[in-house]
């Protein structure tokens, strides 16, 4: 693979000198391997792990193992075009990309509660405008790693202590008076605002994306005919859910917490190692639940049929997290946060657009029937226990 400025033999050998606090040590190679990540990722440049060999005066070999992130600002993103021009400016005045740098640095760490963690930070390195990279702790994971009900239900409840240690009002957003973001559900509003106005809403609107020869054909085989009038009713109900959304108890929670962000570590099976925060605003109660149910079937590895065995546990469970912390939510409105926040980030977003420049193929009719699963799951979690929520709150 080709090297990127953050990953060179000094810094290797100045920063892995520091992890080890011996500056006795000579470094003798380096190997770096590039992790896989969707190269729609917006601050993330590149994502590397390093093995450092280092030998000592007295001969002594030693191994060190490292995790290197590399951040940038959106100017720097391939994708950039992608964003109307007349939205461009505030996009880039806007996005949090040194977010992660702020979060394992800052006063974070001390407000989780036990059984969940943020990954050791080692150095972190600027590389110019808009670039910087973070050198971490390379967290393993076991091999044979399932995550079952069980797992999800301990994610869920750590998620609630953490989000109730963190209430709006006692606590200050992760980036401090920097914060863009610091009125409830800001950064929720700024997302819809955004890409789903301006690039989903305007395509389930439409007839064009329902007669794409690979979408028409996902939909014959997913043999539901009333998907797509179904989603656009809950389109047409955007403004309803983040006015709902303000009615409820706010949080500062991770806010991106999909399984992939709550790494579990060899040595700790039954704990989390807590990465990739995101929307640093007060979030409405439960919101994480949302990302933490759709993740692994967003990215294709849980089928959309588990969704609905999974809902009820992770809401037990946070619950349960919250109020040991002695947060006072009530469960109609945990579910409310939960709920409103899956069909707000979720509902719309899980149609694959991204993909529709690809050539027809089986794999990408199978893909689009997968998401269109998901989207039915989704819809059919929220329908009508929000609808009836959002009545109540009247």
């Amino acid at each position: 693979m080709m090297k990127t400025p953050a990953l060179t033999m000094d810094s290797a050998a100045r920063i892995g000198r520091a992890v080890t606090g011996r500056e006795d040590l000579e470094l003798r190679s380096t190997a770096w391997s590039a992790v896989d990540y969707p190269t729609q990722t917006i601050a993330t440049e590149a994502l590397n792990r390093a093995r450092l060999v280092f030998t000592a005066p007295d001969g002594i070999r030693v191994d060190l193992r490292l995790f290197v992130k590399e951040l940038r600002s959106p100017e720097h993103w391939p994708m950039l075009s992608v964003v109307p021009p007349e939205l461009r400016a505030d996009f880039l005045d806007g996005f949090p990309w040194r977010l992660e740098i702020a979060a394992y640095t800052g006063p974070l760490r001390e407000q989780l509660p036990d059984g969940i963690r943020l990954p050791q930070l080692y150095a972190v390195e600027e590389l110019g405008p808009g670039r910087a990279a973070m050198w971490l702790e390379d967290v393993a994971q076991p091999e044979d790693l399932e995550w079952d009900t069980a797992r999800f239900a301990r994610a869920a409840r750590l998620l609630g202590r953490m989000s109730a240690r963190r209430r709006y009002g006692e606590v200050a957003p992760i980036l401090g008076a920097a914060s863009r973001f610091a009125q409830p559900a800001s950064a929720l509003r700024y997302m819809i605002a955004g890409r789903i106005r301006n690039l989903f809403l305007p395509a389930i609107d439409g007839e064009d994306l329902w007669t794409h020869p690979v979408v028409a054909a996902a939909l014959d085989a997913v043999r539901d005919p009333g998907l797509v009038a179904d989603l656009r009713e809950w389109a047409g109900r955007i403004d309803g859910l983040l006015s709902y959304s303000d009615t409820l108890p706010m949080t500062y929670a991770h806010g991106d917490a999909s399984p992939q962000n709550l790494l579990v570590p060899v040595e700790d099976p039954d704990g989390f190692v807590a990465i990739d925060f995101g929307l640093d605003c007060p979030l409405p109660v439960g919101h994480d639940l949302g990302q933490l149910l759709v993740g692994l079937c967003h990215a294709g590895t849980l089928p959309a049929d588990r969704l609905p065995e999974l809902s009820p546990a992770i809401l037990a469970a946070h619950a349960e997290g919250l109020a040991a912390e002695g947060h006072r939510a009530t469960l109609d409105q945990i579910r409310g946060g939960y709920l409103s926040g899956l069909v707000l980030r979720s509902a719309f977003t899980a149609i694959p657009l991204e993909r529709l420049a690809e050539p027809p193929s089986d794999q990408l009719i199978g893909h689009w029937a997968d998401r269109l699963r998901m989207t039915r799951a989704l819809l059919d979690l929220a329908d009508p226990a929000l609808l009836h929520l959002m009545k109540e709150s009247k």
